[in-house]
C-alpha cells in the first residue's frame, strides 16, 4: 500500500509571493512537477546568473563537520504519522531507519532559509574528501616492514659490540638486551629469540642471590635452563650451541661421601645436553674420556647433529692395562692396547655423528687409542669431516699408515705426533686426498728432511696457511746440496700466511731459515702476505718485509721487566714445565736440556724493534746540497731501515685471537678448553654491567638495579678451524 501525503490549507499573508506548493514524491522513481520553484528569499546579485551554475549561498563561517546545535525543527503534528507542511515549507519526517548516521550529512535550518526550498535530491552535498585521514602509526610499525634478514644483520652487528675483543661488555649484557629487544614487538621477538635461544653462553659463577635461593653452590642457571627447555620443546629445538661456565676451584674440592661435586656437575651438563635435541656445539671446560661409561658422552652421542668433538682422553681406569716399552722409534715408553670392550665402545660414540665437521683429540700422558686401526675406523664413520687436530697421540695410535688413510679434509693439525715420520708426510701431499687441504699445523712433528718440506709446499695446490714449529731445522742432504744453486727451491702459489719457528737456533740463523728466506727473495711465494717467524735472530724475515716504525707494543717494555723479575720463581715458557713432569719421555727428542717448544712473541717483538732502532744510527742514503755555481754547501744523511720498500709482505709478531705470547702466537689443540678470559684469577678485571652506567646529575640513584650483575670475565671463543 502506497504511502499518502496530507497537507493543511493555509492562507498566505499579504503583499507576499504565494509559494508554489506541492506534494513530495512518494517514491524516488516518481517524477517531479514540472513547475518551477520559487526564488524567493534568495540573494540577489547584479550580474545575470545561469539556472545551471547558480548554487545556494552558504554559511562559510560554520562547518558541517562540527557539532550541530540545536535546530528549529518543525514540530510532528499529533495524532497523525503522516508528513506534513508547517509554516509554509514542506518538510520530511525522516524515519529513525534512513536518519543520516553522522551529523554532517544533516543540513541545517538556516541552509533551508538561504538557499530557499529545494527537494532532497537537488540540495547541496559535501563532496568526499580527496585524501583520507593520516591513522596514527603503531609502535612496531616500522620494524614489522623489514625483512627478518635485516634485524638479524643488526643483532651480528651487535653482539660484536658486545662480545669484541676490546669491547667493555660480556655476555650476561648481551643476553639482557636480547631481552629487552624480545618485548619491544612481534617482530622483534622472533627474531631475538632466536638469536638469544641459537647460542646460550653461560659465562661466569653464579649470582649469590641464584645460589641462597637454590641452595647450590653451582649450577642454577643450568638448573633454570633445563627447566625452561623441557617446558617449552620450540625453545629446545633453537639451541644449537651451549657454553656452560667452568667448575669454580673451591667447588671441584673432592668429597668423600657419595660423587664429587666434579662428577654432579657433569652430570648436570649432561641433562642439559639431553635437553637440547638439536645441538651443535658444546663448549666449555674439558671433560675428560677414561673409556668407562659417562652420562655427558652418552648424551652427546645422541646428538645427530653435533658438528664439533672435543675428546680429551684420558689413562684407562680398567685394571690389568699397564705400559709396554721399547716399541717406539725413541725407545720411548707407550701404553698398551685397549680392550676390545673399550675399542668398541670409543667406535659407537662416533655412529650418530654424521653431520660432524670438526673433531680433536688430546692424549694425556698415559691414554692410548691403540691398536693402530682404531682411529681409522673412527674416521670411517664421519662423512662430513672436514677439520681434524690431534696432539699428543702415541706412536701405536697414529702413524704413517693412519696418515696416508685419511679422508679428503680443509684442516689439519698435528702436534706432537712421534709415529708419523718426513717420508709419510711427503707421500701424504702426493694423495689426490690431500688436495683440499686449506691449512696444515706442524707442531714438533718429526719434519727432519728439507726436500720433504719442499714436496709438500709444491704438491698442496689449495694450501693457504703454513705453520711449522719444531726445535730442529729440517736438513738437506749433501747428495743434494747442488740444487740449492736453483732459486726458489721451497715454493708455494697458494700460501698467504706462514709461520715459521725453529727454537733451536737462537743466536744465528740456521740453513733452513738461509733456505725459506732466499726462496721468498726469489718469487717462490707470489701470495704470501702475513710472515710469523719469532726466531729471526738476523732480521733475515725481517729484511723481506715492508718496513715499519714501530713494531713493539707499548706495555711490551713494562712486560718485559715484570717478566724478568718472575722468571726466578716461575717457568717462561712450557718447556720447563714438561721437563720437570715424569712424562717428558713422551715428547720425541725432549730432555732437561732441550730448547723451549716456542718462542715467546713478547721478546720476538723486542728484538725486531731493536733492530729497526740500530738501524736507524747508520745512514743508508747521502745527501749532497749544492748552489747555483755547482759548489757544495751541506752534505747529511737520511737514517736507515729495516725491511724492503715495496713488499707486500707484513711481518706479524702478535698471536692469533685465543693465543698469547707465551705460546708462541698458535692456538693450540687443548685451548678450547681453557677458561679463555672467564676466570677472574690473577687481578683480572671483569664486567659487572658498569659500562651502562651514566655520570652525572641525570643519572638515577636507583639506575644501578637495572644494569648490575655479578662481575663476571670477558669470554672469547676459541676456534681450531
Amino acid at each position: 500500500m502506497s504511502s499518502t501525503v496530507a497537507a493543511r490549507p493555509m492562507l498566505p499573508p499579504s503583499f507576499e509571493t504565494i509559494p508554489e506548493l506541492y506534494s513530495l514524491p512518494e517514491h524516488p522513481r516518481m517524477s517531479r512537477p514540472t513547475t518551477r520553484p520559487s526564488t524567493a528569499n534568495t540573494a540577489t546579485s547584479p550580474y545575470p546568473m545561469y539556472p545551471g551554475l547558480h548554487t545556494p549561498t552558504t554559511d562559510r563561517n560554520r562547518s558541517t563537520d562540527s557539532i550541530p546545535t540545536t535546530l528549529n525543527r518543525p514540530r510532528k503534528l499529533s495524532g497523525s504519522s503522516n508528513s506534513a507542511l508547517s509554516t509554509g515549507r514542506p518538510q520530511e519526517n525522516p524515519s529513525p531507519g534512513t536518519r543520516s548516521p553522522s551529523w554532517g550529512s544533516i543540513a541545517s535550518y538556516e541552509s533551508f532559509e538561504s538557499a530557499g526550498w529545494r527537494p532532497s535530491y537537488l540540495q547541496h552535498q559535501r563532496p568526499a574528501p580527496i585524501k583520507g585521514l593520516r591513522t596514527r602509526a603503531k609502535p612496531d610499525e616500522m620494524f614489522a616492514s623489514l625483512p627478518g634478514e635485516v634485524l638479524e644483520v643488526v643483532l651480528e652487528m651487535l653482539k660484536e659490540l658486545h662480545l669484541g675483543r676490546r669491547s667493555d661488555s660480556c655476555a650476561t649484557c648481551w643476553m639482557r638486551d636480547l631481552c629487552s629487544l624480545a618485548l619491544c614487538s612481534r617482530k622483534w621477538y622472533k627474531v631475538a629469540r632466536l638469536a638469544l635461544y641459537e647460542d646460550i653462553l653461560l659465562v661466569g659463577p653464579d649470582s649469590l642471590t641464584h645460589r641462597k635461593r637454590f641452595k647450590t653452590t653451582q649450577g642454577s642457571r643450568m638448573m633454570l635452563l633445563r627447566r625452561t627447555l623441557r617446558a617449552n620443546p620450540d625453545l629446545a629445538r633453537l639451541v644449537r650451541s651451549l657454553k656452560v661456565p667452568q667448575l669454580e676451584a673451591a667447588t671441584a674440592a673432592a668429597n668423600s661421601r657419595g660423587p664429587s661435586p666434579f662428577e654432579q656437575y657433569e652430570n648436570a651438563v649432561a641433562a642439559l645436553v639431553m635437553a637440547a635435541p638439536n645441538l651443535e656445539r658444546l663448549v666449555g671446560p674439558a671433560f675428560g674420556y677414561d673409556h668407562s661409561f659417562k652420562k655427558l658422552f652418552h648424551a652427546l652421542s645422541t646428538r645427530t647433529n653435533l658438528k664439533d668433538m672435543n675428546w680429551l682422553v684420558e689413562p684407562s681406569s680398567a685394571p690389568g692395562q699397564q705400559c709396554l716399552e721399547g716399541l717406539s722409534q725413541c725407545g720411548q715408553m707407550m701404553p698398551a692396547t685397549l680392550q676390545p670392550s673399550q675399542e668398541i665402545a670409543f667406535l659407537e660414540q662416533h655412529r650418530n655423528w654424521a653431520k660432524l665437521k670438526s673433531l680433536s683429540i688430546h692424549c694425556l700422558p698415559e691414554a692410548s687409542l691403540a691398536p693402530i686401526t682404531l682411529l681409522a675406523r673412527t674416521l670411517t664413520v664421519l662423512p662430513c669431516l672436514q677439520h681434524l687436530h690431534l696432539s699428543n697421540l702415541p706412536a701405536n695410535a697414529f702413524n704413517d699408515t693412519n696418515l696416508l688413510s685419511l679422508p679428503r679434509l680443509m684442516t689439519l693439525t698435528l702436534s706432537n705426533i712421534p709415529g708419523i715420520s718426513s717420508n709419510g708426510l711427503s707421500s701424504f701431499a702426493t694423495r689426490s686426498n690431500s688436495q683440499p687441504l686449506r691449512k696444515l699445523q706442524l707442531r714438533h712433528t718429526p719434519l727432519t728432511s728439507l726436500p720433504a718440506l719442499a714436496r709438500i709446499l709444491s704438491n698442496l695446490a689449495s694450501l693457504v696457511t703454513f705453520s711449522l714449529v719444531q726445535s730442529f731445522p729440517p736438513l738437506m742432504p749433501e747428495t743434494d746440496s747442488f740444487t740449492l744453486w736453483m732459486m726458489p727451491y721451497l715454493a708455494s702459489a697458494s700460501v698467504s700466511k706462514l709461520h715459521w719457528d725453529i727454537t733451536s737456533h737462537v743466536d744465528s740463523a740456521n740453513a733452513a731459515d738461509d733456505i725459506l728466506a732466499r726462496s721468498i727473495e726469489a718469487g717462490g711465494f707470489p701470495a704470501l702476505r702475513t710472515l710469523r717467524a719469532p726466531n729471526d735472530p738476523e732480521g733475515v724475515f725481517q729484511g723481506l718485509c715492508r718496513p715499519v716504525e714501530r713494531i713493539d707494543l707499548p706495555s711490551d717494555r713494562f712486560r718485559n721487566v715484570a717478566i724478568s723479575a718472575s722468571s726466578n720463581s716461575l717457568p717462561s715458557s712450557p718447556t720447563k714445565i714438561l721437563a720437570k713432569s715424569p712424562t717428558t719421555s713422551s715428547l720425541p727428542g725432549l730432555s732437561l736440556n732441550a730448547p723451549s717448544l716456542c718462542t715467546n712473541l713478547l721478546a720476538a717483538r723486542l728484538a725486531a724493534q731493536s733492530r729497526i732502532e740500530s738501524a736507524r744510527d747508520t745512514h743508508r742514503f747521502q745527501v749532497n746540497v749544492e748552489d747555483e755555481y755547482g759548489s757544495l754547501v751541506e752534505v747529511f744523511g737520511l737514517g736507515s731501515y729495516v725491511g724492503t720498500v715495496g713488499s707486500d709482505i707484513h711481518y706479524h709478531l702478535l698471536p692469533d685471537e685465543g693465543s698469547t705470547d707465551e705460546k708462541g702466537g698458535l692456538v693450540d689443540v687443548t685451548d678450547p678448553g681453557a677458561d679463555a678470559g672467564e676466570s677472574l684469577a690473577g687481578g683480572r678485571e671483569g664486567c659487572d654491567g658498569s659500562w651502562n652506567w651514566r655520570e652525572g646529575v641525570v643519572a638515577d640513584k636507583r639506575e644501578k638495579e637495572r644494569w648490575w650483575h655479578t662481575e663476571r670475565g670477558r669470554w672469547t671463543r676459541i676456534r681450531l678451524d
